[in-house]
């Protein structure tokens, strides 16, 4: 049980150093790095901004990636 503990200190401390690191550099958090690298081009389907997605439906043209998820 003690093992368990001592490597879950570990890695909780582990996590904590390295994310207040990058946090403090001005980095994306690690999930928006991972969806970034491993996401590829598949990630222009499942974005979430609706008027890119009804235009590339209704007008045959494709939605901009880089406005997916911004408010107006």
């Amino acid at each position: 049980m003690m093992k368990y503990l001592f490597v879950l200190a570990i890695g909780v401390g582990g996590g904590y150093y390295f994310g207040f690191a990058d946090g403090a550099a001005g980095k994306a958090s690690i999930v928006s790095r991972l969806v970034e690298r491993v996401g590829g081009n598949s990630r222009q389907r499942v974005a979430n901004d609706i008027d890119a997605v009804m235009e590339r439906i209704e007008g045959n043209k494709a939605a901009d990636p880089k406005k997916a998820g911004k408010a107006p």
